[in-house]
């Protein structure tokens, strides 16, 4: 069998330490194989100390990675020309970013597959994959909502108001407002005519938040009549005061 790199393909002669920016490069990629016992030139070599160097690659994937990839890593013994390789399989991480642990987020620890070579990602393309982590971008449309008797009167009022045409037959579908399950999700919620979300304005008398002058609430409807509501009286608070008292020179 030919052997040959390639970006899904990395030959390896043995066991060296740079396995594990190996591994994390194809976990921030696409994925690939790693074969242990084949040189650069497509020779088999074979492994020799498989036990060992089992170990090794055990040690690798379980305590040298953040986050742990075991479940995307499969390491099976192959046989060819009579010799031993190990065959190393990495999926594409479930993850948005891995890293070596004993370089952290950094370009360092954090490394992808380009071709056939790991190249260190730039500080951005790590920092917009870590901030993944912390948000999910479906979330509103998977979650299923607080309640099923949803209505959206106010949602169409204010797009005909803007001069749209809301369809009934096809509103739902077009503004995603149900998850896979066929459930409203939590965006239908906030776009719905009655919610559970409130919306107060407050206004102090002085900087003390204690001593509140008045309140007024415009929640539990749809976010976007209540933005509205909310955005006109902002506008109608923020008055300017001019002093024309004549003051000497």
């Amino acid at each position: 069998m030919d052997y040959t790199e390639s970006e899904k393909l990395e030959l390896k002669e043995k066991y060296t330490d740079t396995l594990c920016k190996e591994i994390v490069s194809f976990l921030n990629a696409d994925g690939g194989q790693i074969i242990i016992g084949v040189n650069d030139g497509g020779e088999v070599v074979g492994v020799k100390k498989t036990d060992e160097t089992l170990k090794k690659l055990s040690d690798v994937i379980t305590t040298q990675i953040e986050p742990n990839p075991q479940d995307e890593i499969h390491t099976e013994l192959k046989f060819d020309s009579g010799k031993t390789l190990i065959i190393i399989s990495v999926l594409k991480g479930t993850k948005n970013i891995y890293c070596q642990k004993k370089y952290g987020f950094s370009s360092n620890g954090c490394t992808i597959r380009i071709g056939t070579t790991c190249r260190e990602m730039t500080p951005e393309q790590i920092r917009i994959r870590y901030e993944k982590n912390f948000y999910d971008d479906e979330y509103m449309l998977k979650k299923r909502a607080s309640r099923n008797d949803l209505s959206f009167r106010e949602l169409k009022i204010y797009y005909a108001e803007k001069g749209f045409h809301v369809d009934d037959r096809s509103m739902e579908a077009n503004f995603c407002l149900r998850n896979k399950d066929g459930e409203y999700n939590l965006l239908a919620e906030l776009l719905s005519d009655r919610n559970s979300i409130p919306f107060s304005f407050v206004k102090f008398d002085g900087t003390d938040k204690a001593s509140i002058s008045e309140k007024s609430d415009y929640g539990y409807g749809c976010i976007l009549t209540v933005y509205e509501r909310i955005k006109v009286r902002l506008f109608a608070e923020n008055t300017c005061i001019t002093d024309t008292t004549v003051r000497p020179r």
